[in-house]
This record gives structure tokens, sequence and C-alpha cells, in this order.
């Protein structure tokens, strides 16, 4: 059942299920993430993305996305076209995001907005996509370009601003857009950031999200909150695949050191409770999380908890559900 009720019967019992440490969860995962391209046009100094070598780096081809799809609509509430690169690179990427966006399931792309432009934007205003997220790492011209290497701060702002006024002139109201700046040191001071928000709001943007870096399951430097890890709460909740199949159980293992399957051989569902999945929560419930290769130095299990779980998880579980 979906809808707000079967979320929310669902979000129960996985929480039950990792509260237990079960390594067989009874239910469903809420949300999958869908690598359509893992390239990127851009060579931020807080993303791993200059450093995936070439054999990590290409597009998902239409037969795996299109087998990926159809089994999560079955069960996913969530489906996330994006992961470690610019899902707009893909040749296909309008086809790929009309074909998921018709699905019935809540569909969200996240993009650095460099290439929201021309037959790509329309091709997103008309797909039925819910939630567009726009990465934007700077009030100011000096900071964002510094930021998002690659990237000119003029001309982003203007493609959002351009995508924001034409969905008004088709009186449209999805997708739904939001700006996500992430707080780095370097960040513009309250001017800057007011002059921003004020320019957005008065063109219809419906959210800005302040995000805290983290370190890429220990690969970039970040602070750690905590001395002690939580048990992550992505295996009992989450499925990602990559643009090649491989299926992962965390969104941040950008290299795909644990990986569960390949979506291509194995039904997403056999893989969420496949033996890989099973031991990888075996693991958390046996408190071993420093055995394994992308959680040992990750932060985001060393963050503030709340009955046991990451705050942020719970704020975006329970509160921040897409759109």
């Amino acid at each position: 059942m979906k809808g707000k009720l079967g979320y929310y019967g669902r979000l129960a019992r996985l929480y039950r299920s990792y509260r237990r440490r079960e390594a067989v969860v009874p239910v469903p995962p809420l949300r999958v993430w869908v690598e359509i391209s893992s390239r990127c046009n851009l060579r931020c100094p807080v993303c791993p993305n200059k450093d995936l070598q070439a054999e990590n780096k290409g597009d998902m081809a239409w037969p795996l996305f299109k087998k990926v799809v159809d089994q999560a609509q079955g069960f996913a509430y969530e489906i996330n076209l994006h992961h470690r690169g610019e899902t707009l690179m893909h040749p296909q990427a309008g086809r790929f995001i009309r074909y998921a966006a018709a699905s019935g399931t809540t569909c969200r792309l996240h993009t650095n907005a460099t290439l929201l432009r021309g037959p790509i934007a329309e091709d997103i205003l008309g797909s039925g996509l819910q939630r567009l997220s726009v990465s934007f790492d700077g009030f100011s011209a000096a900071v964002y370009e510094k930021n998002r290497l690659g990237a000119s701060f003029d001309q982003v702002r203007d493609h959002i601003a351009d995508f924001l006024r034409r969905r008004r002139q088709l009186g449209l109201k999805r997708p739904r857009l939001a700006v996500e700046v992430m707080e780095l040191p370097d960040a513009d001071g309250a001017e800057g950031r007011r002059e921003f928000l004020a320019y957005f709001k008065g063109l219809g943007l419906d959210d800005i999200v302040f995000k805290k870096p983290h370190n890429w399951a220990g690969y970039l430097a970040a602070p750690v909150n905590t001395p002690t890890a939580a048990a992550c709460t992505f295996p009992w909740n989450a499925l990602l695949v990559f643009f090649d199949g491989a299926a992962s159980p965390c969104s941040q293992d950008f290299f795909g050191t644990f990986l569960l399957g390949h979506a291509g051989d194995t039904p997403l569902l056999e893989i969420w409770n496949g033996r890989p999945m099973q031991a990888l929560r075996r693991a958390f419930a046996a408190g071993e999380s420093a055995s394994l290769p992308a959680c040992a130095d990750c932060d985001r299990i060393r963050r503030p908890t709340l009955a046991g779980v990451p705050r942020e998880y719970l704020d975006r579980l329970a509160r921040k559900r897409m759109p």
C-alpha cells in the first residue's frame, strides 16, 4: 500500500527491525538510488568523483535501468536518480527521467545545474518528476567557483532562475525545486546569504537546504563528532545501484568497496536480504563497524543520535520525505 499510511507503516517496521538488529529484514527498503551516470563535468574539492578510475565512470544502459525501475516501483517509496556523477550528462537523461517519473513512485533528481537548460530543462519540466535539487555551495561567485571547480556562478544561477520562470509560465507546481548548500568553512557571510535567498524567493524557489559536509565514508577529511559509532541505518532502509548494475548498501561508499551483488543478474529484493547484506547487518549488530572497509572511518555514523539513530536520518525519514 503506497501513500502516507503505507509509508509510515513501512518506516515503523524498518525501525523495529533496525532496533532489533535483524539480519533478515521482513519488509522491503524505502528508498533506491539509481546511478544513471557516474561521469561529472566538475572537479569539486569536497567530492571524490575526480578520483574515480576510468573504469568506474560510465552511463547506465537502458535495459538495466528499465529493469531496476520496474522492480523498484513495486516496493520503493522514493527513487533517486543520482549518485556519484552528474545525471544530466547521460545522453538519454530525459528519457530515463520520464520513465522513472511515470512509475508512480516519488522520483527525485539531484544535479549541479550546469546543464539545466534548453531541451533537457524542458524534458524535466514535462517529465512528471516530483523533486529536483541543485548543489550550490556558495552565495557569491568567489566562494561558489572555488567549491564548484568548472562551474560559473552567474551561469548556474541563471539556469535555476530560467527553470523557475519557465515552470511558472507553464503553470506547473512540479518538480519542486530545492537549492542545497554545503556549510563549508569559507561560507559567505549573513549579508550574502540574505541576498541570495531573496533573489530566489522572488522566483518561487520551493526550498533551501543547508547540509553539513561529510567525509564520504572516510575518504575525505571531516570532523568526527563522537568517538563511538552507531549502527548505520542504510542497511535497514535503502539500496543503491551503480551505473554498471553493481548493488551497494550505502550512498556514502563512493568507490563501491562493499558490494552486494549485481542488479542485472539478481532481483533487488533478493539482494536486499542476500548473504552480503545479512553479513553487514550482523557486523553492525556486533559492534564491528571498524572492520568494515567503508564504515571504519565514516563520520555519519558518529554524529549525534536520538533513540540510537543519527538525528539527521530521523529528520529525513520522518519529517523530510520527498516531495
